[in-house]
Order: C-alpha cells, then sequence, then structure tokens
C-alpha cells in the first residue's frame, strides 16, 4: 500500500494536481457537448413516446416503466456503490476511471421523482397482492409486509439511503479535488465499510419489492443476488463505454491507458461470469426440488414464446461475452471492448424485461416501441445528469493520493 497516502499531501502533490486541472476539466469538449444534445434529444423523444403509450395502454406503460426504472436507477446506485468500492480496497489502480462513475451516480437523487409513477401505479403493477383473491392464505400470511402503505414508505426509504450513500462518498471525494489534505478520502475509507452494507440490503429488499412481488407467491432468497450482480454488469458496461468514448476522442490518455482499459474489461468479464452463476445457482436448485410453487417462475418464461426469450437472454448475457472478451488481447482493443459492453448493457436491458414483463402477460411476448419509450427517456436524463456533472466536476479526482499510482 502506498504509505504516502496516509500522509498530507505534499506541495509536489499539489502543483501537480493543479496542473493536471485544465486537462480534467471536460466541460467545453465535444464530448460532453455530445453528450448533453443527445441526451436533451433522447429525453424529449422517449417522454413523448411515454406520454403516448400511457395514454393508449397504461398498465403495459407502467410494467414497461418498471422495466426502466429498475435498469438505470439499479446502474445509477451501483455506481455509487462502485465508488465506494474502490474506497473501501483503498484501490490504487481505480483511481484512474473511478471519477466515471461518480459522475455518473448524479443520476441518484432524481430517483426521488423517478419513482412517482411506480408509486401511483402500484394498483396495476402489484395487483395480486393489491388486491388479493378471497381466501389467499399465502398472500394473507405476506399482508403485515406486503400492504400499499408500508410498501410506498420502504421504496422512499430504499432511495432515501442511496441519496445520503451518494452525497456522502461521492461528495467526500469532490472534495478532495479542492483540499490540501485527505481527509475527505480518510472520511470515505472509514464510512465505505458500514454504508457498504446498507447498499446491500436496501439493493436486496428493493429487488424483492419492486420485482419479486410482482408474482408474491413465488420467492427466492438469492434473488437480491441476482438483481445486485445484473446492474453491477450494466454498471461496469457503461463505465466501460464512457470510458472508451472518452479514450477514443483523446480525453484522459495519461490515465485511461491500455492497462486501465483492461482492468475494465477484466471486471466486466468477471462479474459476468459472477451474474451468469447466481443465475444457475437459482434456476438448478428450483429444478432440482421441481416445488410447484417455485417452478411456476420458470414456467411463465418456457413457454408461450418466451423460451426463445430465455434463450436469447443465455446467449447475449453469457456465451457471446464470454467468448468475445476471454483473451487479453480483446479486453485492450478498444473496438471489441466497447462491443462487450454494449452487448451486455443490452442484455442487462432484455434481463429486467425477462423479469418483468411475464407478469403482465406470460401467455404471450409483448414487445413493440412502447415497451423502449421509457427506457428511451429514462436513458436520456441518465445522460443529462452524467454530462451536467462532467461540466461542473473534473473528471479524475486530481488530489486522489493514490492518482499517481493509477497510471
Amino acid at each position: 500500500m502506498n504509505t504516502s497516502a496516509d500522509m498530507n499531501m505534499s506541495p509536489d502533490m499539489q502543483t501537480s494536481a493543479d496542473m493536471q486541472t485544465s486537462n480534467t476539466l471536460l466541460a467545453g469538449t465535444t464530448f460532453v457537448k455530445r453528450l448533453q444534445l443527445i441526451g436533451v434529444a433522447t429525453t424529449a423523444v422517449g417522454i413523448v413516446l411515454s406520454v403516448v403509450a400511457a395514454m393508449m395502454d397504461m398498465e403495459r406503460f407502467l410494467f414497461d416503466y418498471l422495466i426502466a426504472f429498475v435498469f438505470w436507477g439499479g446502474i445509477g446506485v451501483t455506481s455509487v456503490f462502485f465508488s465506494m468500492l474502490q474506497f473501501l480496497t483503498r484501490s490504487g489502480w481505480s483511481a484512474a476511471v473511478r471519477r466515471i462513475p461518480e459522475l455518473m451516480g448524479g443520476f441518484t437523487p432524481l430517483l426521488f421523482i423517478l419513482l412517482l409513477p411506480i408509486v401511483f401505479g402500484v394498483g396495476h403493477l402489484y395487483h395480486h397482492w393489491v388486491h388479493p383473491e378471497p381466501g389467499d392464505v399465502i398472500l394473507a400470511g405476506k399482508q403485515p409486509w406486503l400492504n400499499v402503505p408500508f410498501f410506498v414508505t420502504r421504496l422512499f426509504v430504499y432511495v432515501g439511503i442511496w441519496v445520503v450513500m451518494y452525497f456522502v462518498i461521492v461528495g467526500n471525494s469532490f472534495r478532495q479535488d479542492k483540499s490540501s489534505d485527505i481527509k475527505p478520502t480518510r472520511r470515505n475509507w472509514t464510512l465505505s465499510a458500514p454504508i457498504t452494507i446498507f447498499y446491500g440490503v436496501t439493493i436486496t429488499f428493493a429487488a424483492f419489492d419492486l420485482l419479486m412481488s410482482l408474482y408474491p407467491h413465488w420467492f427466492s432468497t438469492i434473488f437480491g443476488v441476482y438483481y445486485f450482480a445484473g446492474s453491477l454488469v450494466g454498471t461496469l458496461a457503461v463505465i466501460t463505454i464512457i470510458a472508451v468514448f472518452l479514450r477514443k476522442a483523446g480525453l484522459l490518455g495519461d490515465w485511461l491507458t491500455s492497462d486501465r482499459m483492461h482492468d475494465l474489461g477484466k471486471l466486466l468479464f468477471a462479474f459476468n461470469v459472477f451474474w451468469a452463476y447466481i443465475a444457475f445457482s437459482q434456476y438448478i436448485l428450483i429444478w432440482y426440488a421441481d416445488l410447484p410453487e417455485e417452478i411456476v417462475f420458470f414456467t411463465y418464461r418456457f413457454e408461450h414464446g418466451w423460451e426463445v426469450v430465455s434463450l436469447l437472454l443465455l446467449l447475449i448475457h453469457f456465451i457471446v461475452p464470454f467468448i468475445l472478451l476471454l483473451s487479453e488481447d480483446a479486453k485492450r482493443n478498444l473496438n471489441t471492448l466497447l462491443a462487450g459492453a454494449v452487448i451486455l448493457l443490452f442484455a442487462h436491458l432484455l434481463d429486467m424485461f425477462w423479469l418483468v414483463m411475464p407478469n403482465y402477460n406470460h401467455d404471450a411476448v409483448t414487445i413493440g416501441w412502447m415497451e423502449f419509450a421509457p427506457v428511451i427517456a429514462l436513458g436520456g436524463i441518465f445522460m443529462l445528469a452524467t454530462a451536467w456533472q462532467f461540466r461542473r466536476h473534473h473528471a479524475i479526482p486530481v488530489r486522489d493520493p493514490f492518482l499517481a499510482e493509477a497510471r
């Protein structure tokens, strides 16, 4: 471990950080301007399409919106977790890329507002337990947990914890850019461990509430880990995509080196294998037990056309990226790495579709332009939030004590 990280910054480190400022403030670059322009256009188109979709079929729109929320919301929150994880491990190499997920985490406070359609659509989305059939013993036993007031309260508590997590961890990282000592970083070293526990608990229960309770007769104790693993893969995919575009634009070349791109590729590859392991573990245990109340989850997804979606998910979420990113050369090739990240980002979206839409209609695969409208809208908002953060903060933590080690 770099012992200099435990001391205040030397004058040389401060001078070096000040000299790097002009190279890390990307507010006026073409990259940020394009990101902002694409974000504005995407948000506008997505909102218009979403309004039309809601007017045509409100229930279907709400299920589509839930897909978009758990997709982009999971990426935003897990971006903050990724930064927190680097402080927890006192990682040196990641100082070169850690600011990218921190800027992506600027999407997190917006979840308070973006949660509202789900809150107002509870009766449509979760009608199984909001309006249970008379004599349903299982739902009667779950009623203390699955009731609308407590459900809505929990959702806002989850988001509240995530927002506090963002302002504490990422806020300290931003404050380090302006500090002559490493007190903000030390605070993150201390706080990361307990806050990680809060993240783990809230992301797990958010998965239970938002996704698993769509069909409340079924449950899986590993479901929270499954959603976390998918969100982490999606987060790493977005980080990698942004890093590749920055490098292709000739920005941050001193930090986004071939070694750092290789590191991102290794993480993306490793955690996608972890997602596949969790997915297989959940499936094989349910298949082996062969209990009617458990196999209904896969029954919905292995018939009436959903088996095609299941096979496609296996193909693009594991087999193709596994082969594509297996070699070291592939992880160092920007085009191959970009292709792998884009495939996995789309695969994560397909995974959320696979989790949600069979609860809307398991007798047929419901897919059309309406399914993409909320994803486009929230994706545009995500890009705008990220671009705004790029305009306000350095794209590299310029006074991080481990920054020299990351080059």
